[in-house]
Order: C-alpha cells, then sequence, then structure tokens
C-alpha cells in the first residue's frame, strides 16, 4: 500500500509542503489510495514518488491520483577497484571554505535533474534546491565524503557521497562548472573517491535516463546498469 511521508527538508527549500509517496499500488487500491492521498492532492503541496520500471501498475495508479512523469532513473554500479587504480591529481578532499564554490557550482550546473525536467517548477526553483543541497554538507545535514576538482586555480566541480551498506559509495551529486566541461574533472573526482573515501568494495550511481552525457562518462568508466525507475511529481492545489 502507499505510504506517504513528510519532506521537512525540501518543504523548507520550496516554501510549501513536500512529500515522499512510497510502497506498491494495486489496481484493487485504487480507492483507498484515492482516500490517503486525498490531502496531498487537493491541498497546496509537492509529492514525489520513485517508482520501479518493473511495477507499472503502480506509476499508473499514481498517475490516475494526478501524479506526472518527469523522468525516468537509472542506477548503475561497478567494482570500486577499476576505478581507485588511476590516479587523478586535480581532485582533492572538500575543505569548509570550500562551501561557497561549490553551492553557486550547484546552482548553476545543472539542466537534467527530475526537477529541472519537471515544468511547473520555476529553473529558478530547481536550482536553488540543488545549491541547497550541497550547502548541507558543509552543514552536516546531509554527505558522508565531498571530493572538489580544481582548475586554474578555483573549484571548478564537486562530487557528494553516501556510504551505503555492503561498503558501497553512492555518489549522491556531482557537478562541474560548465566553463570547466570536458576536461575529464568528474573522472578524476570519481576516480579520487574510489580511492580515498572509505575504500569501498562498490560505487553506485543514479542519474537520469535525458542525461546522455552522464550515463556515457559512468558506462565508459565501467559502471553498468542495474535498475531503473520512474520518477513521478505531484503539484497538489484545488481543482
Amino acid at each position: 500500500m502507499i505510504q506517504i511521508a513528510a519532506d521537512r527538508w525540501l518543504s523548507e527549500v520550496m516554501n510549501i509542503q513536500a512529500f515522499r509517496v512510497s510502497g506498491s499500488l494495486a489496481p484493487s487500491e485504487a480507492q483507498e489510495a484515492s482516500h490517503a492521498l486525498y490531502e496531498i492532492v487537493h491541498k497546496p503541496s509537492f509529492s514525489y514518488a520513485r517508482v520501479s520500471s518493473r511495477d507499472p501498475a503502480t506509476a499508473q495508479g499514481l498517475e490516475m491520483q494526478g501524479f506526472r512523469l518527469v523522468d525516468t532513473n537509472v542506477t548503475l554500479e561497478m567494482d570500486a577497484a577499476p576505478l581507485a587504480g588511476v590516479e587523478g591529481v586535480e581532485a582533492r578532499a572538500a575543505r569548509s571554505d570550500d562551501a561557497e564554490a561549490v553551492e553557486q557550482i550547484a546552482r548553476s550546473s545543472f539542466e537534467v535533474s527530475r526537477f529541472h525536467l519537471d515544468p511547473l517548477l520555476p529553473p529558478e526553483l530547481a536550482n536553488e534546491i540543488k545549491a541547497q543541497w550541497a550547502a548541507n554538507f558543509f552543514r552536516g545535514e546531509r554527505g558522508d565524503f565531498m571530493v572538489v576538482a580544481e582548475a586554474e586555480g578555483e573549484v571548478a566541480g564537486f562530487l557528494q557521497l553516501l556510504s551505503g551498506p555492503e561498503s558501497v559509495l553512492v555518489i549522491d551529486l556531482v557537478a562541474v562548472a560548465p566553463k570547466f566541461g570536458g576536461r575529464g574533472l568528474a573522472t578524476a573526482m570519481i576516480r579520487y573517491a574510489a580511492r580515498e573515501c572509505a575504500a569501498p568494495a562498490r560505487v553506485r550511481v543514479g542519474t537520469q535516463l535525458a542525461n546522455v552525457s552522464s550515463l556515457g562518462l559512468y558506462q565508459r568508466l565501467g559502471f553498468h546498469i542495474t535498475a531503473s525507475a520512474y520518477v513521478l511529481h505531484l503539484h497538489g492545489g484545488p481543482g
């Protein structure tokens, strides 16, 4: 059955109540789901759900309640050892004085996140969500590691990471400032992380199917697709 949880951090950034919707939805549960989702559907709010692409019934059921598909997310993984064996001299661990540069890169470097792909979200708000997401690392609120890349004497990119179970290192957020694109900085940061961030056994990342350049990067490095999911958004309100 469907579960609804408040996302307090996203609520603060968006200045509207935000909710995460999870669980499965069988066709026979449509009426029960309608009652459960009534509050977020009919009152000003923002909700999101991530549904396995192997579960189209739940995706279709949520669409019947007003959710709209905004993204198909792809999860990729690979062993860390092949990445860790090559040094990336441009990368280093983030310091507290990198915070402002990292936040600005996050604010200006994303185009195809699920927030940017949602036509009902202003680009400025989508940019701010990413900026605050990255800033949370320096506040001690999200992320176990952060790596930065330098170019021409300045911070040119960042890689925010989470420690997952079973020695899996999860890439939570990665961006390179547009003017420094095409220099291999993302690769350098990923290699540094695989070598220096808690010696992981595997590295995992999720990205948008629309982000063709990122998919190409991960596949060139040796990542393989392990899962996919639909991402749906709901903008609640009277109607």
